[in-house]
């Protein structure tokens, strides 16, 4: 197996070590791991170096009356039902073998989630990750198909599962990197780019912290 070329910063995988990340953000972080046994590494060390550092940091006092309040909730025995949920990745992707954690989070789509064309060749499947304006999808792009022209307003992460996509140049930005299976492209706020599916097509779970702006494209 090819292993990913594009990572996430160190900034990101250190905010991911330290639990900061909302789950959408670590979420993809948590899969391209899966996939990159050197960011596992990095990753792992990142963890116990903050475990360290907690270590050394005096110990904080609980309110008196903390541990009666969590046991009270405790107490409450809410049940919540267990929402309809399709039964296996397949039925979403086609069969697509996608690593864990993703693998369990598509498992557990409601029934009746569906594919939104968002424009000719690319359609999207919304996952109900966070609280807007951060969205979380799926991204299922037909071979050559492409994101028109866009400026982001926040962070923008692209996770590749199957096939490959590439920034290509434009009016309004210049030619970026190729992004196979396994890898994480991060895309600042600030930032413009026009995403172009390769000639296998391509598949991927895409994070937006803000809203994006289509541009004219010419």
């Amino acid at each position: 197996m090819t292993l990913p070329r594009h990572h996430p910063p160190e900034a990101l995988l250190l905010e991911y070590a330290t639990g900061v990340l909302r789950e959408a953000q670590a979420l993809a972080v948590a899969t391209h791991l899966a996939y990159c046994p050197d960011c596992r590494r990095q990753a792992a060390l990142l963890d116990e170096l903050g475990g360290v550092l907690l270590d050394t940091l005096p110990p904080e006092p609980l309110a008196p009356d903390m541990l009666t309040a969590v046991v009270s909730r405790l107490d409450e025995g809410i049940a919540v039902p267990a929402p309809k949920t399709r039964t296996a990745t397949a039925d979403v992707l086609g069969g697509l073998l996608v690593p864990e954690p993703l693998r369990g989070y598509l498992a557990r789509l409601p029934q009746q989630s569906s594919w939104t064309v968002l424009t000719s060749g690319v359609e999207a499947l919304h996952m109900a990750l966070g609280h807007a304006p951060v969205v979380a999808e799926i991204l299922k792009m037909a071979p050559g198909s492409a994101l028109p022209v866009h400026r982001h307003t926040d962070q923008e992460l692209i996770l590749t599962l199957q096939g490959s996509f590439s920034e290509e140049a434009g009016p309004h930005s210049a030619k970026g990197g190729c992004y196979g299976v396994g890898d994480l492209g991060e895309f600042e706020g600030g930032s413009t780019h026009t995403v172009v599916a390769g000639k296998d097509g391509c598949v991927c779970y895409r994070v937006l912290a803000g809203p994006v702006e289509r541009l004219a494209a010419g």
